[in-house]
């Protein structure tokens, strides 16, 4: 018979009775169980000379016999009394024991339980059995007293030496204490076992009672829950983020069907492209489809998230990515995958929450959904992604890693080494690396799981839907104020903006006007009715470029000086003073080298889709352009 025969013999119920000795050797007393008829009962107590109080073991019910109507005394409990016991016991014995040893209990069980009832034993079965079991008739009836039918076979099993698992054997008072000093004191992540048995040496002390060692206050921490333990420490959110079971997941069947967004401030300092100073760690936002794993988007940024962040990077998400790597100086970049989401899923930071987003993605028929407060396993794959990344991060030169307790001694920001433009491109190439590496739960590659599914029987692709306006798709995700439009033109944060196409328009003509705010020097303004787009710029065209915070900054600082409304052309008047400052300083701070790096990336930085004309201008002519604060100078034939 094999190991599992065996286990599925011993769960087997058992139907058989141990009766005891003839009639004259029972001894009437309440708590022992006779056999009357076909009933098990139990004896409660006398009524008369001729009368005994009885218990059915199976119904319950209360019964008066008389002791002429005894036929057996009952050795052991039928398993009816208490169904689940034998089990839990059997369970437990079963985990304890090994395969000879349930195999040598079987095998004497099988020997044993046809006399297991008889009383006293016949010359005859004591013979066979121990010629049987290769026993002495001595321990065949010590092995009869331990043989339980409700347990079965596992009854006999060997009994090892040794304390038995479980046993205590300090102080019932130590024991008290230690459990007291746990309840009480293990709180809080600064918490310790070396303090917790320190507290429990203190309090035995006090009480005058012998001191257990430190291995056995160890060991009672051990034997706790240790969810229970994790969250006294750390808080019923770690505990739970450690320990709670996560099923039901609902997961796509399709390419686009799903994405998880997320931000992430890079665990690196960057340095500025000019000086080649340490600068600033950048954020990037990351887009994940679910059912392939691709990084369907990204986006490199100086600037803390915002609405504009989440544009750029569901726009680049949707958007074929090879013009953009050609603007970037990367045309070898393999990056194949694009196309509109079904739905998106995002967590409750405020660029997420905002209706101009909610609305941006229902005019492109993509359903923004939000994960539950509390629950950061609902973005499970792009929090993995993340912190995969990060892991590579960790290698290169400047970085913070993870935490200070990990970075040690490392000065980040001596080593740093790396420029915005060059870790965008290793950042690249890291996400390509990572399509094309097998993943562990895909068990396949991220972008062998896209291809086939657009691959067809016969070797041929098929391609998601491109949108054709593809500015417009960036457009429609920047963020907007309802305006209208008056007789200077189109008034933004106190700023005019003007393009002679207004004109076409009457004074007071409604419209919406969306906004970049890294930089406010245009706007693109869509009047009531109409389909398209109109992009404007400032209505005096000698104002400088800006970034929405930075000319707040300025707008706040005159305020705070002269009590009054201010003009948006000393703001910028300002903006031109700070600027020419930057840019005059020998040895600039680090603030404002953060601010300068961030403007100049922003205006100059190929990769960005607003920039494009610009690129190509560049490439067409290096002169750079006009600037109109500045008095024209004439040409000699007009003077």
């Amino acid at each position: 018979m094999d190991f599992f025969a065996y286990l599925t013999r011993f769960y087997l119920p058992f139907a058989f009775f141990v009766m005891g000795e003839s009639m004259q050797g029972i001894s009437i007393k309440p708590g022992i169980l006779v056999l009357v008829g076909n009933k098990q009962l139990e004896i409660i107590d006398s009524v008369s000379a001729s009368k005994i109080r009885a218990r059915d073991l199976t119904t319950g019910e209360v019964l008066l016999i008389s002791p002429g109507e005894i036929e057996f005394e009952l050795k052991k409990a039928a398993p009816m009394s208490n169904p689940n016991s034998g089990q839990t016991e059997r369970t437990s014995l079963i985990e304890s024991a090994n395969e000879a040893d349930i195999e040598l209990a079987s095998d004497r069980y099988d020997v044993l339980l046809p006399i297991a009832g008889k009383r006293p034993i016949s010359k005859k079965d004591m013979i066979q059995c121990t010629e049987a079991l290769k026993l002495s008739a001595s321990q065949v009836y010590r092995l009869l007293d331990k043989l339980d039918t409700n347990i079965g076979p596992l009854s006999l099993l060997p009994q090892r030496r040794g304390r038995v698992k479980g046993v205590k054997l300090i102080e019932a008072s130590a024991e008290d204490t230690i459990q007291e000093i746990i309840d009480q004191h293990y709180d809080g992540p600064g918490i310790t076992y070396q303090e917790i048995f320190e507290k429990v040496k203190e309090q035995c002390l006090a009480k005058s009672i012998p001191v257990p060692s430190e291995a056995t206050v160890s060991n009672r921490l051990r034997e706790r829950n240790p969810r229970a333990l994790m969250a006294k420490k750390y808080g019923s959110k770690a505990a739970s983020q450690e320990f709670e079971v996560r099923g039901g997941k609902v997961l796509p069947e399709e390419p686009l069907e799903l994405i998880q967004i997320d931000h992430a401030e890079v665990d690196c300092i960057i340095v500025d492209s000019e000086h080649r100073q340490p600068l600033i760690r950048p954020w990037v936002t990351l887009a994940i489809d679910v059912y392939t794993r691709v990084i369907l988007g990204l986006y490199l940024s100086l600037s803390h998230p915002s609405t504009m962040s989440v544009a750029l990077c569901i726009s680049h998400a949707i958007l074929p990515k090879e013009r953009w790597l050609k603007l970037i100086g990367m045309p070898d970049g393999e990056y194949p995958f694009y196309g509109v989401p079904k739905r998106v899923h995002v967590d409750n930071a405020k660029e997420f929450k905002s209706k101009n987003l909610e609305d941006s993605c229902r005019k492109y028929d993509i359903k923004l959904t939000w994960r539950p407060k509390g629950v950061p396993h609902n973005g499970a794959h792009i929090e993995r992604y993340v912190g995969t990344l990060m892991t590579r991060v960790h290698m290169l030169p400047g970085t913070t890693m993870s935490s200070t307790k990990n970075r040690r001694h490392y000065k980040s920001e001596q080593h740093a080494a790396m420029s915005f433009s060059e870790l965008r491109e290793w950042l690249i190439r890291e996400v390509e690396i990572y399509h094309k590496t097998t993943h562990s739960e895909l068990k396949c590659s991220p972008l062998h799981k896209w291809e086939s599914h657009f691959k067809s029987k016969n070797g041929r692709f098929s391609y998601p839907s491109i949108v054709d306006d593809q500015k417009r798709l960036l457009i429609d995700f920047m963020p907007f104020k309802k305006r209208t439009i008056g007789r200077d033109g189109v008034k933004l944060h106190t700023i005019d903006y003007y393009s002679p196409t207004l004109k076409r328009f009457n004074i007071g003509s409604r419209c919406i006007a969306r906004y970049d705010p890294e930089a406010i020097n245009k706007i693109w303004v869509l009047p009531e009715g109409e389909q398209n787009y109109i992009e404007i710029g400032y209505a005096d065209l000698r104002l400088p470029n800006a970034t929405l915070s930075e000319f707040k900054r300025a707008g706040a600082k005159l305020r705070a000086d002269s009590k009054r409304r201010v003009p948006a052309a000393e703001v910028f008047k300002l903006i031109r003073k700070n600027d020419a400052l930057v840019n005059s300083a020998v040895a600039c701070t680090k603030e404002m080298r953060r601010m300068r790096e961030r403007k100049k990336t922003r205006l100059t930085d190929s990769g960005h889709p607003l920039n494009e004309k610009n690129a190509q201008q560049v490439k067409m002519s290096t002169s750079p352009s006009p600037d109109y604060s500045v008095k024209p100078r004439p040409y000699d034939i007009e003077e």
